[in-house]
């Protein structure tokens, strides 16, 4: 085994899985993924499909974005078994940002969804109104 064997992180296609998993977890499309971490959708693609690799200051950024350590990005942990999942559903989503959240991120949302709580049935209405829109398109 080389000295470059040896050292250098060698589970991209792990990494990738652990991304993704992460990423669909909370709801994210790769298209915001990526902008958050200035990259673009086909450099997220090829990272989650283990065909790409990333820098340091990258896995930061991916780890800042989906609130997750590092460690549980780049080593199978535990805990990604629970987001291994294709499809979520809105309350499994919003139970995994909030997992992920600290107490004044968590006092926003809060107040986010006080302030929107009395309208809540005005905005049902008018998505509904949207998908029919959009579906005679």
């Amino acid at each position: 085994m080389s000295r470059t064997e040896r050292y250098e992180y060698q589970d991209w296609n792990g990494f990738g899985e652990r991304t993704k998993n992460y990423r669909v977890s909370i709801g994210l499309t790769k298209e915001k993924f990526a902008g958050m971490i200035n990259r673009s959708e086909n450099y997220v693609s090829e990272l989650e499909k283990g065909n790409s690799s990333c820098s340091v200051h990258t896995l930061y950024q991916i780890s800042q974005a989906l609130k997750v350590s590092s460690d549980s990005l780049l080593y199978e942990d535990s805990e990604v078994y629970k987001y291994k999942k294709d499809e979520f559903s809105n309350k499994e989503i919003l139970k995994n940002i909030i997992d992920r959240c600290n107490e004044e991120e968590l006092a926003v949302i809060k107040d986010l969804i006080v302030a929107a709580y009395p309208n809540l049935d005005k905005m049902t209405a008018s998505r509904k109104i949207g998908k029919k829109d959009n579906s005679k398109k």
